[in-house]
């Protein structure tokens, strides 16, 4: 993902939000066949990610969902950093990359 992750385009989006939904586009785009495993990734009333906007709003209350970009993937948006960061960390964990490149990738956010 590192070899997508462009810091410049990074730096570029708007809020958290945007740097969120960029960061998860990029570990789409590097890892397609394997991305489903987010889908096993939820809080403990909440599901963060689903295959269709609908599945987020049914699951709960102000989850605010948002499309990962060229992808079939929907992500909750209505968590503070601290929460999106952990969810980061979570997404580096399911597609196989070790602790350090794990910290690396959350704190670009």
């Amino acid at each position: 993902v590192f070899n997508i992750l462009n810091k410049e385009e990074l730096a570029m989006q708007k809020g958290v939000v945007g740097r969120f939904l960029f960061i998860l586009s990029a570990f789409y785009r590097t890892h397609k066949t394997d991305f489903s495993a987010v889908l096993d990734i939820k809080g403990r009333d909440r599901v963060y990610f689903a295959t269709s906007k609908e599945d987020l709003v049914n699951s709960g209350s102000s989850m605010n969902p948002k499309n990962i970009t060229d992808s079939e993937y929907w992500v909750m948006t209505n968590s503070n950093t601290t929460r999106k960061k952990m969810m980061l960390t979570e997404v580096g964990r399911a597609l196989g990359y070790n602790e350090q490149d794990v910290e690396d990738i959350r704190d670009l956010l």
